[in-house]
């Protein structure tokens, strides 16, 4: 015979004497909640555990992602890397053939400007040496002019004589008159080449000095053609080394796009598997879920008879709590002190700069000040109860015990995660059911998130709380055995 069933038959039995199958089937009872709730809070922490490694290994799928994005993205930058390598290579291998071949020009230009640098310097010594024979020449010419000028006087006193001596002197006079006709010519031409030489002497003067200023200039250009050789013999220098160091880029670059393209497929293959573990994970958490509801719905129904489990007297505080509640929130109605609208109110509203998220409603205040009251005596009163609280039928939990409801410390979300509480939406499992639930009373385990990667395993037991027949939310009565 079932055992429900066998008690029910008990129960109807006139005896008024617990028989010893009664004991025993009140005793299995007992052990079948201890045992639910513990296997239910091994589940829970296990579901627990699961959900953590599905959140990381989330994160490293997403990781995974981004790194095989930079992976191709670096593997397609040295890509084009390796094709301006190899083209930086042919264009300084190009130039390199091409000072190869113009050297020779190169070179044989550089020689015709010393060439050409020499010439001017000999040009110019040609022409010291023209000023000087010109120098000489008006010497001469000045000698010449001296001797027609006396050659000319010498004619003039002969050809007075030859006057005075009448008859007999007339071929002397002729003779006279001929060379002062002489000397005269050579004045003239003596003359003449004073000027000329004159102006050639200026001419000469002007090239001696241009031609000095085109030596220095050859000089310099002189200079400048072995600077010049030398940077040319630089530049071929370098452009060696610039073709050579390019051969060996080139070749480094080759070698990295094929370690790129190996860490590539590694990184596909490994974001291949992590993906593939996190489906299995998430279908394992699914699974686990399931599991942790089956168990969770046993310890319910472990409870659900008259017998007195371990988890009866929190049962009870929580359905006793949440009547409580519920007659409070409709005597404030009533009596004006807050409206049907501001209680039921779902505009959760952020508060700025806190980490966990706060929010705010139009209850909050209304909350603030009657809940204390009733629920820090409920923590009190037993020191295995580790929090009382009140929950919407959203998951917000506007007003929680004094010593986690501390205003949060900026920049620290670890502590204000375990003693900020207040003021939040809670999302896990555990909290959304208890917050959803309208059955009388509600058996869980709940995995408690004290921040700093510490967690602490409870038992919850939740009871609804209507107001005017309309489903508030829920008390929650969390504890430890």
């Amino acid at each position: 015979m079932p055992l429900f069933k066998r008690k029910q038959q008990n129960r109807n039995a006139a005896a008024p004497l617990v028989s010893d199958e009664d004991l025993a089937y009140q005793e299995i009872l007992k052990q079948t909640s201890l045992h639910t709730s513990e296997l239910g809070l091994e589940a829970s922490d296990v579901t627990g555990h699961v959900d953590e490694i599905k959140e990381q290994t989330r994160r490293e799928v997403q990781l995974f992602e981004e790194l095989r994005e930079s992976a191709r993205r670096m593997s397609e930058a040295n890509k084009v890397v390796d094709a301006a390598a190899r083209n930086a290579q042919h264009v300084s291998g190009a130039a390199r053939a091409d000072m190869s071949r113009s050297d020779e020009t190169i070179q044989k230009a550089l020689s015709d400007i010393r060439d050409l640098s020499r010439s001017v310097h000999d040009v110019e010594s040609e022409l010291s040496g023209l000023n000087d024979a010109m120098v000489r020449v008006s010497k001469v010419a000045k000698g010449i002019g001296s001797i027609a000028k006396q050659t000319n006087l010498l004619a003039l006193n002969a050809t007075i004589e030859a006057a005075r001596a009448g008859e007999a002197g007339q071929g002397f006079a002729v003779v006279a008159e001929e060379v002062k006709s002489l000397a005269g010519q050579t004045h003239d031409a003596t003359s003449d080449i004073d000027r000329t030489l004159h102006e050639l002497t200026e001419q000469t003067r002007q090239l001696i000095s241009t031609g000095g200023e085109s030596t220095d200039r050859a000089k310099a250009v002189e200079k400048g053609t072995n600077a010049m050789q030398e940077v040319l013999g630089a530049v071929a220098q370098a452009m060696g080394d610039v073709d050579n160091e390019s051969a060996r880029i080139a070749s480094a670059v080759q070698e990295i796009d094929r370690h790129s393209d190996t860490t590539l497929d590694g990184l596909n293959e490994m974001a291949d598997d992590v993906t593939s573990s996190l489906a299995n994970l998430e279908d394992s958490g699914s699974r686990l879920n399931r599991l942790l509801s089956f168990v969770e719905e046993l310890m319910n129904l472990a409870n659900a008879s008259d017998v007195e489990t371990e988890d009866t007297p929190y049962i009870r505080i929580a359905t006793e709590t949440a009547a409580q509640v519920g007659h409070v929130f409709e005597e404030a109605i009533r009596k004006g002190e807050i409206s049907d609208a501001d209680l039921f109110d779902e505009h959760y509203e952020p508060v700025p700069d806190t980490d966990p998220q706060q929010y705010t409603t139009r209850f909050v205040e209304f909350t603030d000040r009657v809940l204390p009251p009733i629920q820090e005596p409920v923590l009190d009163s037993d020191p295995t109860i580790g929090g009382v609280c009140a929950i919407d039928r959203n998951g917000y939990i506007p007003t929680h015990n004094l010593h986690v409801s501390k205003p949060q410390r900026a920049g620290d979300p670890e502590w204000n995660n375990a003693n900020s509480r207040n003021r939040r939406l809670w999302e896990d499992r555990t909290g959304q059911t208890a917050a959803k639930n309208q059955r009388p009373w509600l058996l869980q385990t709940y995995r408690r998130n004290m921040g700093s990667g510490q967690f602490v395993l409870m038992r919850d037991c939740s009871a609804p709380i209507t107001v005017n027949g309309r489903h508030w939310g829920a008390m929650r009565i969390l504890y430890k055995l």
